[in-house]
């Protein structure tokens, strides 16, 4: 059954009041969902990312960002798994705009064109320093919706601050025992060394392609996630503070609706279903293949969402 905002919204709320502080605009010229609801293979860089952006002032930094689609409703905000920034929800922004569902990605501190933090941050810093970038947009409430990292975060900040959120959109939850914490925690680490001939990211790219499985669309979501890998250089600590993170807690402590989506593919398709049945979350999967999917299929992934959120009603 789709869960409306009006169901959980206090009155003032539930008038959709989008509200926003000086020149902040949501991007009128963000594009339009790709047909079918599936984008072209075609290579055309940050253009993907047109109209929309700006920066926010937070006690970490500055942190970049991007409105798309109305300015009236309870926008979502978008946050990104890593090393990803923005343009990972790119065409999904497009299409929850064609859906009315007003949205706002946000780069992770440290990613895409964000500030880098000057010291370590954990996955609650993280979520608690969204608090300053809605409060510098002047933004009462969301729906909170993360992918990996993203979802950690979106799950904490839900968990942290449930006064600012609506409902949760979880793709993809880092929800990890002890054994595997330590596990992760004992992964090597990918170093980021140039060389000359420039194999380190044709080798990053071969690595990625492999897990990624083979399609048209592929080629554009594994080079972005090589770019995305490398922009973030040696500040990339946000995958050490989602193994090192217990996300029990901040799952027991939500008050809104959840949806989990899930890849039959993904390594955390298991951590999805088992998040989803011990806290009765509603289930959906999205795909049977990875977690490179949802950038492959924005449109059906909007679909969900604005399903879930009662938008299409």
């Amino acid at each position: 059954m789709a869960i409306r905002y009006q169901d959980f919204l206090s009155p003032a709320v539930a008038l959709g009041v989008w509200m926003m502080s000086g020149s902040v605009l949501a991007a009128d010229t963000a594009g339009t969902c790709p047909p079918g609801g599936e984008p072209s293979a075609e290579w055309v860089g940050t253009g993907r990312v047109a109209g929309g952006k700006g920066y926010v002032d937070t006690p970490v930094g500055q942190v970049h960002y991007r409105m798309a689609g109305p300015e009236e409703g309870v926008p979502v905000l978008l946050l990104h798994q890593t090393p990803w920034w923005i343009i990972q929800y790119a065409e999904i922004q497009s299409c929850l705009a064609e859906l009315s569902v007003p949205s706002l990605a946000v780069d992770r501190p440290g990613y895409g064109l964000s500030d880098p933090p000057t010291t370590e941050m954990a996955v609650e810093d993280y979520a608690d320093n969204l608090v300053a970038v809605l409060d510098g947009l002047g933004i009462e409430k969301v729906a909170v919706a993360g992918h990996h990292t993203g979802a950690a975060v979106a799950a904490t900040f839900a968990a942290r601050h449930p006064d600012r959120v609506t409902a949760v959109i979880l793709h993809g939850v880092p929800v990890y025992t002890e054994q595997e914490r330590k596990e992760r925690l004992a992964l090597p680490h990918r170093e980021f060394e140039i060389f000359e001939d420039g194999h380190h990211l044709s080798d990053y790219y071969e690595d990625i392609w492999a897990y990624a499985g083979a399609s048209a669309y592929s080629r554009v979501s594994v080079n972005w996630s090589v770019l995305n890998w490398y922009l973030s250089g040696k500040g990339d600590t946000a995958h050490l503070a989602v193994f090192e993170n217990d996300l029990v807690p901040a799952l027991d402590a939500i008050e809104a609706p959840v949806l989990i989506l899930s890849d039959l593919r993904d390594s955390l398709h298991a951590n999805d279903q088992r998040t989803a049945e011990r806290w009765s979350f509603t289930y959906r999967q999205f795909s049977e293949g990875t977690a490179h999917e949802m950038m492959a299929h924005p449109g059906r992934w909007a679909g969900f969402v604005a399903e879930f959120l009662g938008a299409k009603d």
